[in-house]
């Protein structure tokens, strides 16, 4: 494939090394402290676009990503609220975008777990849940991509939690229907997150930890490479599930 990388942090430099790795060009490295912006990517000849930036470009870096065309990958988090926005104008497009807020294969097969469990949970009241996460004190945002996916599969399928909530709850009891979600932000601590189900008799844990970056950058590489052929807007499960 033909790269060109936006955003020259730490998850896009491993990125590039993989990429190299795997016999990958990257054509072009997008980010001011390179000197270079997204319009530079209108005179150079690529495959797909893979982005790892601050969630304060994301959104503008995506209209024009639509505008011209392109094909991305899409692991800057911080824009959700602006999705369906972003939906439409790659439905209209004739690029194509899969996103995700976290690239981890080891995340994704997490994310099918989660899923497994809440269908089965569905069918025992007598069992609360919430979902927590831990993260390094550089995090940019909070929550992040991965416990806003974690908490939409919990909601579709467990039908008495009706309403995610992520606010502290400091004048007030939870309400049975909402589902509490909370997170941390700690020093260097590895990005860690999980999902408890709780009853008077016992407590289920599902628990993902993140050892290295490597596995984000190879996941978003894999996906690239799932993408090229394709045009429409795509999140990481319609790839997941084009393994089944």
């Amino acid at each position: 494939m033909k790269i060109a990388i936006v955003g020259y942090g730490r998850m896009g430099q491993v990125v590039e090394k993989h990429a190299l790795e795997r016999g990958d060009e990257v054509v072009a490295v997008i980010d001011p402290l390179r000197n270079t912006a997204k319009e530079d990517l209108l005179d150079l000849d690529f495959d797909v676009i893979i982005e790892f930036c601050i969630p304060q470009v994301a959104l503008d870096n995506l209209i024009f990503y639509a505008k011209h065309d392109y094909k991305v990958i899409m692991a800057s988090t911080g824009w959700w609220e602006h999705l369906p926005e972003v939906k439409k104008l790659f439905e209209e497009s004739k690029g194509a975008i899969l996103w995700s807020g976290n690239f981890s294969l080891g995340v994704n097969l997490f994310y099918q777990m989660i899923e497994n469990t809440s269908k089965l949970m569905n069918n025992f009241p007598e069992y609360d849940t919430m979902a927590h996460e831990w993260h390094h004190n550089m995090k940019a945002d909070s929550p992040s991509g991965t416990l806003i996916n974690m908490w939409d599969i919990m909601l579709e399928h467990i039908d008495r939690k009706t309403e995610k909530q992520v606010n502290a709850l400091t004048t007030r009891p939870i309400e049975k229907h909402e589902l509490h979600l909370s997170s941390t932000r700690w020093w260097h601590i590895p990005g860690t997150h999980q999902v408890l189900f709780d009853s008077v008799f016992d407590t289920i844990e599902l628990k993902h930890t993140a050892r290295t970056r490597d596995g984000f950058a190879v996941g978003s590489l894999v996906c690239a490479q799932w993408l090229l052929d394709k045009q429409w807007y795509f999140e990481i499960k319609d790839f997941t599930k084009s393994l089944v």
